[in-house]
């Protein structure tokens, strides 16, 4: 008979699913905070503060702030604020994958999935399951499509972000393209018809092994055959070569020359990187280790591409050339041993703990990112982890607020505790970041959508 073994967290979140009570939150005009302490997020500190909330947005935050009369109060006696975590590279599960015995998950994986069970049984008990699929998988080069079509906006995934104070992500299309569907940017709670922020944000590119080895039924070809599920690339040559001819089919298009040849992509999505090229759309390209890293600077520097790091497992090998190229990253997640796709890839054999502290050291605009993992390695945790392994408090917490907004073009609007910004906030019962600190309750656009009050 076989068996899973599930930690006491996941068991602890299956028995008691409202820990934590989320809800769409109780829509309040005028609404004011007072805390002992308040992070803006920027660096500095709000000692006995106030934050005065009209209309969703903060209109006042300080010390001495009147408040006028029939104000909604929060007062928090022994605690602190502040903003609401962003995640600019989330992977978000739009299906329950949680099953109660093996039976039950080989009954709804797909087939090639089923011999990695044993491996990301871990993932499954702290994050959605890292190998699922949702991009299309009709062509390598597919940014005219939208991960937002794919997701599920009622997932149980996002009151999992929201009890770990995460109330902004930009939802991640999957890397088993060469080029993947534009990602959007949402809130993680509030009314559904409110959240989502930036439906078409930035296009993914993959520079690693996932395009050749990942997706449905995309096998390599062995030693004596070729079967029919062997697409295109099977290698590091493969995936830049269709790289690059996506962008110069996109090129000639623009001029009024016919694209033809295997793996030429549709006309919408050579009008997307056409966009990228003249900068209207962003381009994001996760790269792991140094070689896929240089790779993506090399085939940047030849289309004049601008572009963000995601993951960049290796990024301290290449510090010098992403600070001389303005390369910003998003880094991780940070773990103790990697499981899933990136165990199989093997990319993750040279991660060090003290990666994001070289990056910020180096001047190097970098976000944390928990990306597929949640509860006590989500993306809280990921700050807690940056600050174990030398980084100080403040950065760390930019790292999961101001930074990410910036990359997201979203930072006159989140990021930080600051007039004329969204009510995105996180109470902690103390110090925020802190191991033994508890997310007290959340709240976007100043309405209350998670208390454990």
């Amino acid at each position: 008979m076989n068996r899973i073994s599930i930690p006491l967290t996941l068991w602890v979140v299956l028995a008691f699913p409202h820990a934590g009570h989320v809800h769409g939150g109780e829509a309040v005009a005028l609404r004011a905070i007072k805390a002992e302490k308040i992070y803006v997020g920027n660096g500095q500190t709000i000692d006995n503060g106030i934050i005065l909330i009209r209309n969703g947005h903060i209109s006042a935050v300080g010390c001495n702030v009147a408040i006028p009369a029939g104000t909604s109060v929060i007062e928090i006696a022994d605690g602190s604020i502040t903003p609401g975590l962003i995640d600019a590279n989330s992977r978000i599960e739009t299906i329950n994958l949680i099953a109660p015995s093996r039976k039950g998950l080989d009954r709804h994986m797909h087939v090639d999935d089923r011999e990695r069970v044993s491996e990301n049984t871990a993932g499954l008990a702290v994050g959605v399951r890292a190998n699922h699929v949702i991009s299309e998988q009709g062509s390598e080069v597919v940014p005219h499509t939208l991960v937002l079509d794919g997701l599920n906006l009622g997932s149980g995934d996002f009151d999992r972000l929201l009890r770990g104070g995460v109330t902004t992500v930009y939802a991640s299309p999957d890397p088993s393209c060469v080029i993947s569907p534009r990602g959007a940017i949402l809130h993680t709670g509030g009314p559904r018809d409110k959240r989502v922020l930036v439906p078409a944000a930035a296009v993914k590119a993959t520079i690693g092994s996932e395009p050749s080895s990942f997706g449905n039924n995309n096998r390599q070809p062995r030693r004596s055959s070729v079967s029919m599920y062997a697409r295109r690339p099977n290698s590091r040559m493969g995936l830049t070569w269709v790289f690059r001819k996506a962008f110069y089919d996109a090129i000639r298009r623009g001029r009024g020359i016919e694209a033809y040849g295997a793996d030429t992509a549709d006309p919408q999505a050579s009008a997307v990187l056409r966009d990228v090229l003249g900068g209207k759309v962003g381009l994001r390209i996760q790269a792991r280790i140094q070689q896929d890293i240089l790779t993506a600077l090399r085939l940047a520097d030849e289309f004049k591409l601008k572009f963000t790091l995601e993951e960049g497992t290796e990024a301290y090998r290449c510090i010098e050339e992403l600070k001389a190229a303005s390369v910003p990253v998003i880094f991780g997640p940070i773990y103790e041993q990697p499981t899933g796709i990136r165990a199989r890839s093997r990319e993750a054999r040279r991660s060090r703990y003290w990666t994001f502290r070289a990056l910020v050291e180096a001047g190097i605009p970098t976000a944390l990112s928990a990306q597929e993992l949640r509860e006590e390695d989500g993306l809280a945790r990921q700050a807690m982890y940056a600050m174990r392994f030398g980084v100080g408090f403040d950065d760390a917490l930019r790292a999961v607020t101001d930074t990410p907004a910036r990359l997201l073009g979203l930072d006159g609007q989140l990021g930080t505790i600051e007039p004329g910004k969204r009510a995105d906030l996180v109470i902690w019962k103390g110090r925020p970041l802190a191991a033994t600190s508890i997310i007290e309750a959340v709240l976007i656009d100043g309405n209350v959508v998670m208390d454990r009050r």
